[in-house]
């Protein structure tokens, strides 16, 4: 199987993202209680393994015809979408977890997004 490189910008968001999450896990654990860590971490491992799932999905599908990608990319929007409202049903009524702090964690992926590009804008001009 022909593997296909991520793109370094990809890359440097990943690795942003996980720095962030784990930041603020530790963060959470030294300021507020173990539990809003707890929060901040399966917030985070929840995203994080969304993320991943679809750029897998999508990586798959552009394999695809166009009709069959649209069939499958739908299937899969639908499997994720599922599993991640039980994982978050699970986490809050069963784990009762911080609401907060799981907002915050499942806010990792666009924290990662918002910083880079941010940076991008303001300290390389741009480029």
């Amino acid at each position: 199987m022909n593997q296909i490189t991520k793109d370094p910008i990809q890359k440097r968001i990943e690795y942003l993202t996980l720095a962030i999450w784990i930041s603020l896990s530790v963060i959470g654990y030294f300021l507020f209680e173990t539990k809003f860590a707890l929060s901040v971490l399966l917030g985070g491992i929840l995203c994080l393994v969304n993320y991943q799932w679809l750029y897998r999905h999508a990586k798959a599908a552009i394999t695809l015809t166009a009709k069959q990608g649209k069939s499958y990319m739908a299937r899969r929007y639908i499997l994720r979408l599922t599993t991640v409202a039980v994982s978050l049903f699970v986490m809050i009524t069963i784990l009762k977890v911080n609401i907060v702090g799981l907002l915050l964690g499942l806010s990792v992926v666009i924290l990662g997004i918002m910083s880079y590009a941010c940076f991008i804008y303001i300290f390389a001009g741009g480029d």
